[in-house]
């Protein structure tokens, strides 16, 4: 991960109290799986992981957790909006 990576992973936390949503921590890749961004995310600022909930990811059985989708929205909003300040 770049510096600015580090620094968004730590702003995320607070993005989600202000919403009255809890505190996020970043999760161990090795148990949530790696994201299309890892690839790349040695060379570019990058931040994966801001999605719904869910399970069987990237499997034809798939699930997503509908309620999730709303907090998650809101969440990378937030986090768009406060990194373009």
């Amino acid at each position: 991960m770049t510096p600015n990576s580090i620094r968004s992973v730590t702003g995320q936390p607070g993005v989600s109290r202000a919403l009255g949503q809890g505190k996020v921590d970043a999760l161990d890749p090795g148990k949530r799986g790696g994201g299309d961004i890892s690839y790349v995310s040695e060379y570019v600022d990058a931040l994966d992981g801001l999605g719904v909930k869910g399970m069987r990811s990237h499997t034809p059985d798939e699930r997503v957790s509908l309620r999730s989708t709303g907090p998650a929205t809101e969440r990378a909003a937030m986090l768009i909006y406060r990194l373009t300040r």
